[in-house]
This record gives structure tokens, sequence and C-alpha cells, in this order.
């Protein structure tokens, strides 16, 4: 199992139980999508508000900045210097406000891995059992499956209840959260499409 581990799980392990727990509560797919975004919100508040308060400083010496490079026009050395006393006296750090934007970028790529394979991160199957599962349904309803394979498991979780004696006689362990599949119904709008 250690082989197995990727670093990305790191974030998309957590995510998926949190978007699995979360599911069960409120029976919602759409609501359960929203809840996540308030909590993912929550974690991140501290990362944005230092990017927010280091860009308002930024912001705030900027044209001290420009009368610095006005005045030391001719001289780059001088300019530079000026500049990084400026910064210090300030204590503002010209790469800091961009480091912090970056941040969140690192949280959001993995949360993509959780939405596009609800069967192995929301209903808790591993990988393995996911892509037989998958297998198995495009199987079963070969025209519900397009040709793209990146969604796959997503339209295969829609499909579970409709097949769930099929994928019972396939994987007798299999455990009954996962035959009820995600209703990806919200607001008259099918989310999974």
């Amino acid at each position: 199992m250690f082989l197995a581990f990727k670093l990305r799980d790191l974030i998309t392990v957590p995510f998926g139980w949190l978007m699995g727990w979360l599911y069960q509560i409120t029976g919602n797919y759409g609501i359960a999508m929203i809840l996540f975004a308030i909590c993912v919100q929550m974690v991140l508040l501290p990362i944005t508000a230092k990017s927010k308060k280091s860009m308002m400083k930024m912001s705030r010496i900027q044209p001290q900045m420009q009368e610095i490079q006005r005045r030391y026009a001719d001289d780059q050395q001088k300019q530079s210097e000026a500049l990084r006393k400026l910064q210090e006296e300030e204590g503002v750090s010209m790469g800091g406000s961009c480091l912090w934007s970056f941040i969140p970028m690192f949280i959001l790529f993995p949360l993509f891995t959780v939405i596009r394979e609800p069967i192995t991160y929301i209903l808790g199957c591993g990988a393995e059992m996911s892509t037989q599962i998958v297998e198995l349904m495009k199987n079963l309803a070969p025209d519900a499956f397009g040709g793209n394979a990146y969604y796959a498991q997503v339209t295969a979780a829609q499909l579970i209840p409709q097949y769930a004696a099929e994928i019972k006689a396939a994987f007798p362990a299999i455990e009954d959260t996962v035959l009820n599949g995600i209703n990806f119904g919200f607001l008259g709008i099918n989310l999974g499409n």
C-alpha cells in the first residue's frame, strides 16, 4: 500500500473523506459541494488574508516606489538599494504577495480529482475496485459512456443504483453505501452531466 501512495493523496484522500461525509449527511451532492466549498474557504481564509494584507501594503507604498524609480532612473544600483530600504522600513516583500496567491492552486487541483473520481474518493472504494466497477458498468450500459473516459466514474456513479444487483453479484463484498451510488440532482439540474 505504501508504494501506491501518491503525493496528491495528501489532499485528495481527506477531501474525498470530507465530501463523502458531507454527502452522507445531506444526501444531496449539490448541497455537499456548497458545504465543502465553505469548508475549503475557511481553511484558505488565513492564506487569503495574508495575501490581501501584503497586496494592500504594496499598493500603499506604490507612490513612494514610483518616486524612487523616477529619481534614480539613471542609476539602477541606487534605485534598487532605495527600493530595498523602503521595503524593509515598511515591512513589505516583493515576492510575498504572489507566493500566497499560488498556495490555493495546490489545493484546488487535487479537488478536481475528487470531483472527477467520486467512486474512489466520495464513495470510498479503492482505485482498483473503482476501475472494476467502471468496467462492469461500461459492459452493462455501453451507451451511457461517451468518448470522454476522464469522467467515467461520474457516469458510473449515477448508474450504480440501476445495476446494483449486477454489481453485488460481481463484487459480493461491496458495501451497501456504494450500491446507492450518488444522486447528482440539485435544483432540477444533473450536476453529473
